[in-house]
């Protein structure tokens, strides 16, 4: 199952939007090599998200760069 994760100013961007996609498969988790985008916006971010998705909100444990998830 591919995941799309929205970061807010990530270290390794600092003061950009970046969303990474994610592949959760039995036993492992792997993510992109490279970013799917690098925005100023969170709206622009969002824009890149495959059609069809659907937004789940961050959990509080989560890291605190982490936006929102798309499943």
């Amino acid at each position: 199952m591919n995941q799309y994760v929205i970061y807010d100013n990530p270290s390794d961007y600092p003061g950009k939007f970046v969303v990474r996609r994610i592949t959760v498969g039995r036993g492992s988790v792997l993510m992109s090599e490279h970013p799917l985008a690098v925005t100023e916006t969170l709206l622009a971010a969002r824009k890149s998200i495959p059609p069809g998705l659907h937004r789940v909100e961050r959990f509080t444990a989560d890291d605190p760069v982490i936006c929102e998830v798309w499943l």
